[in-house]
């Protein structure tokens, strides 16, 4: 039976609480707004299922990450679509696909008090508030099951998450329901804090309720992040999320074991930003976009092959060394901030506003390393 003592051995994925057939594990959220999952004793048989479906805590080999890898550098031929998008528009492209062919997809988008869930979409309209990076652990509550459901029906299903997520998919489902079920992840830095996020959407909402929300506006252009808020007649840029993000201070403490790489993706798809592609394909350094992507499976292949007529794309060949420079979150997993344990507890005494004065842009110490930096590139410049 499953039993979480250690908060980094479990990721969150759903997938024991969807296999339960007595409805013994339901996913309780912990002081951080990440969901666990949680025994009811008296109605677990210890048939021990839900611990042969945890993907996350299988042994695994320890191979070497290869010192070469064969990616796709991608960009979506429709600029008005490329616009749309967060980096190259694959996701746009490979989703038009499966839509076409009858199929659905399933992804993560912002609710109405834009907290994250992932949904189930089977049309291109509704598939437009899929489109985006969501910085924040997304719900899956009741989605496994219902893309079980869908592939029972025959229906093509396109299963878009971070590793862990479509791992826990993939282990759900049972193989011979697996020839329609497509997945595609991305490489992942770690999903931060669904409370403290909540949190700053109220602070933000303290005088008006956002009409809109990004986690990373493209209107700043593709190479800067900036989450933004909409208010009528107005869109206010902060760095706020971005800061405590990148700091790694607030992730999921799964993230920082997380043995998903290169060598151990469980998706027919992997996509990304397409980082340094001026070294490795300069004709599509523009500043426009472009998404890197990795086939792992003969599905994957066929999939992006079937989307490729919606794209511009150039192989290529990248090195480890350039993945660890780049994309290192496909070579090793996050390392945890320093303050990590001191963040969480100063959160749960003192709130968002507290750590956001102290580890990211609210308060003094941060204008005061904006003065500095700006006064050491002064005296660089002379």
């Amino acid at each position: 039976m499953i039993r979480i003592t250690d908060r980094s051995s479990c990721c969150g994925c759903t997938a024991c609480a969807s296999v339960c057939p007595h409805g013994a594990i339901s996913m309780k959220e912990d002081r951080m707004g990440f969901a666990y999952p949680q025994l009811d004793e008296s109605l677990c048989t210890e048939c021990g299922l839900c611990v042969r479906t945890c993907d996350f805590i299988q042994e695994r080999a320890k191979d070497p990450v290869p010192d070469r890898v064969k990616v796709i550098a991608a960009r979506h031929v429709d600029d008005e679509k490329l616009a749309g998008s967060q980096s190259g528009g694959v996701f746009t492209a490979l989703s038009d696909v499966i839509l076409a062919e009858g199929g659905v997809v399933y992804g993560a988008s912002l609710t109405d008090d834009y907290s994250v869930s992932h949904i189930r979409v089977d049309n291109i309209h509704s598939r437009e508030c899929l489109k985006g990076s969501k910085y924040v652990q997304s719900n899956l509550t009741g989605i496994f099951a219902s893309v079980r459901n869908d592939l029972q029906k025959g229906i093509p299903v396109m299963f878009t998450g971070t590793p862990c997520q479509v791992a826990g998919l993939r282990s759900f489902i049972v193989p011979h329901l697996q020839e329609n079920l497509f997945t595609v992840d991305f490489i992942c830095h770690g999903v931060p804090s669904p409370a403290v996020w909540n949190d700053y959407v109220t602070w933000m909402s303290g005088r008006a309720k956002p009409s809109g929300v990004s986690f990373r506006d493209g209107d700043m252009g593709w190479r800067v992040h900036w989450e933004s808020f909409s208010y009528a007649g107005r869109k206010e840029f902060r760095e706020t999320w971005r800061l405590l993000f990148y700091k790694n201070i607030m992730l999921r403490r799964s993230c920082f074991r997380c043995p998903y790489n290169i060598n151990e993706r469980k998706a027919d798809v992997t996509m990304a930003d397409f980082w340094g592609v001026e070294e490795i394909v300069p004709e599509l350094a523009d500043g426009k976009g472009v998404s890197m992507v990795i086939c792992f499976t003969e599905k994957g292949s066929k999939l992006f092959s079937r989307a490729s007529s919606y794209l511009r794309t150039a192989k290529a060949v990248v090195s480890k060394e350039f993945l660890l420079r780049k994309n290192p979150n496909l070579v090793r997993p996050s390392v945890p901030d320093k303050d990590l344990e001191c963040f969480e507890t100063a959160y749960q005494e003192k709130g968002f506003v507290h750590v956001a004065q102290r580890w990211a842009d609210l308060g003094w110490r941060y204008k005061a390393w904006k003065i500095k930096k700006y006064i050491a590139n002064i005296f660089r410049k002379k």
